[in-house]
């Protein structure tokens, strides 16, 4: 599927996002403070920062899809990481939130058993939107390979079992365990601060250009390339994400009596199995002579990759 059609799917997504966790977010902080609810305000609170995650998300989904330009030759891909970064603050700013105010009330007796139907109601409601939004965001990310959609669909899946707790607190709370409230609304703290650094740490990973082992498996497609194409001594391999693919940078070497022709049949050769993936985004090629005494201390040769892969084993 185009770009085009890509965009038109993320942005949808996107809105339709923002759109119904601003329902649930009005339903559940009226229901709280109506209700008196610690545990059902928290969750609405939470929900009130997602209107903000969503909207960032649209944002930088939307500008990591332009095309590169003079000030960015390599696109605007890294939008999509910076949105994640913001996205993770705004939560653990919401856990820490709800750690200090639910502890407060659990310490000096601020609770009390609610009254009515709407608190289990509004639970209710909140699993099952979340769970709506977790599938549509997360399918949607991985499909075009969107990361603040992943980190979108993360803090879902988050929310699902926030409103899940919520729901079992309310319920308990409502049999004559009145403290179970601001209970809940600790251990839902936890959770929000440990998705907001897992959220934080898988986009630092990106910006860092680095790989994951999941990954690794592009550096044995590019010294496998290379074997097939005639290729000597790949070296100085480099690769790192450009948005959802890799960008490859390597250097090889070729018979000094080769002239200028060949060797470039040969890196087109090395392209053209590497572009088999459709997971490529550039390939560039720096070409030297057979021997070539040089010093070049940065990127990977095939000896260091399958030595460093032994090492993990």
């Amino acid at each position: 599927m185009n770009d085009i059609n890509a965009d038109k799917t993320i942005r949808k997504v996107a809105l339709i996002a923002v759109f119904t966790n601003i329902l649930l977010a009005s339903v559940k902080v009226t229901v709280g403070l109506v209700f008196k609810s610690m545990a059902v305000l928290a969750d609405g609170i939470d929900t009130s920062t997602d209107i903000l995650t969503s909207s960032t998300m649209l944002v930088a989904t939307l500008i990591s899809r332009r095309p590169p330009d003079k000030e960015h030759p390599y696109g605007h891909h890294k939008a999509e990481n910076i949105g994640a970064k913001i996205i993770s603050f705004v939560i653990f700013y919401a856990g820490v939130s709800l750690l200090v105010e639910s502890t407060k009330r659990l310490i000096t007796g601020q609770y009390e058993v609610l009254v009515g139907f709407w608190p289990l109601f509004a639970a209710i409601l909140s699993v099952g939107g979340k769970t709506f939004l977790f599938i549509i965001e997360y399918t949607t990310g991985k499909r075009y390979k969107s990361n603040s959609m992943v980190a979108e669909a993360k803090n879902m899946r988050n929310d699902i079992m926030m409103s899940s707790l919520v729901f079992i607190g309310v319920a308990l709370n409502k049999i004559g365990l009145a403290w179970m409230d601001p209970l809940v609304g600790i251990v839902m703290s936890g959770i929000i601060i440990k998705v907001a650094w897992e959220v934080f740490e898988e986009n630092t990973h990106d910006l860092m250009d680095g790989l994951k082992d999941e990954e690794m498996w592009i550096y044995e497609k590019v010294f496998e390339a290379c074997q097939k194409c005639g290729a000597l001594n790949p070296h100085k391999v480099r690769v790192r994400k450009v948005g959802g693919k890799f960008d490859i940078d390597m250097d090889i070497e070729v018979s000094g009596e080769m002239n200028v022709r060949d060797a470039h049949e040969i890196t087109k050769c090395i392209k053209k199995h590497l572009c088999e993936t459709k997971e490529i985004y550039d390939v560039v090629i720096h070409v030297e002579p057979e021997a070539n005494d040089e010093h070049e201390p940065f990127g990977l040769t095939k000896e260091a990759f399958e030595k460093g892969k032994k090492e993990k084993n």
